[in-house]
């Protein structure tokens, strides 16, 4: 099926966004948008409304729209959230995961020896996004499949724009290694607690990146 106007519009202001081609606080042209993409104004108003829901943009009526700025705030509350869902998730997959799929993982990580990826093509071809959401979709549940793409964006927002140290890269290729390792022994609560323990690394690691270049965040 083939994607709607709508879904078109929000799909490149979505990338524009998560690869900071549109930086955090960063005005929104939407005639520019609607001439650029040849599309009425009504699929592009429909675009933003639901970028705005996921905390994107942000609309100031009879002012103009504004890329959301990211705070330190919004980085721990993404890593708290993803705390309480993902091992619910990964429970509901565990009966659905399938070895070649958990392999193809496996393999991609040491191909690139990263488990970055190259995100400027694609969001959906960066690895951490692909691999989250895979346990995601298995547990088939639509809204919480939603739901984690919105907080794996503000995650990819923040990867794409910062350096992250080689030391972090590293540790985080070998807890995604893990969490494939446990998923293919068939540990469930071994996955499980990889998941947690990766994740809070990554606070961690946002922590860091922080301090580091608080310029970049409110």
């Amino acid at each position: 099926m083939s994607e709607s106007k709508r879904d078109l519009a929000y799909n490149y202001l979505r990338k524009q966004i998560v690869f900071c081609e549109l930086r955090p606080g960063d005005l929104i042209d939407e005639k520019q948008i609607t001439e650029q993409l040849g599309f009425s104004r009504t699929p592009v108003r429909e675009a933003i409304n639901k970028l705005a829901e996921e905390d994107m943009l942000r609309i100031f009526p009879r002012k103009g729209i504004v890329v959301s700025q990211i705070s330190l705030k919004n980085l721990q509350d993404m890593i708290e959230s993803r705390l309480l869902i993902e091992p619910y998730l990964i429970h509901q997959a565990f009966p659905s995961l399938d070895r070649d799929s958990l392999l193809h993982f496996r393999e991609a990580l040491q191909r690139t020896g990263t488990d970055s990826g190259d995100m400027k093509d694609s969001i959906e071809d960066d690895f951490d996004f692909k691999f989250h959401m895979y346990f995601a979709q298995k547990a088939n549940n639509k809204y919480l499949e939603n739901l984690m793409s919105t907080l794996l964006a503000l995650s990819q927002r923040t990867r794409v724009f910062l350096p992250w140290s080689s030391e972090r890269i590293s540790e985080s290729l070998e807890e995604h290694l893990n969490i494939i390792d446990c998923a293919m022994k068939g540990d469930e609560e071994g996955t499980v607690q990889a998941v947690r323990q990766h994740l809070q690394h990554s606070r961690e690691g946002y922590l860091h990146v922080f301090q580091s270049h608080n310029d970049f965040f409110v």
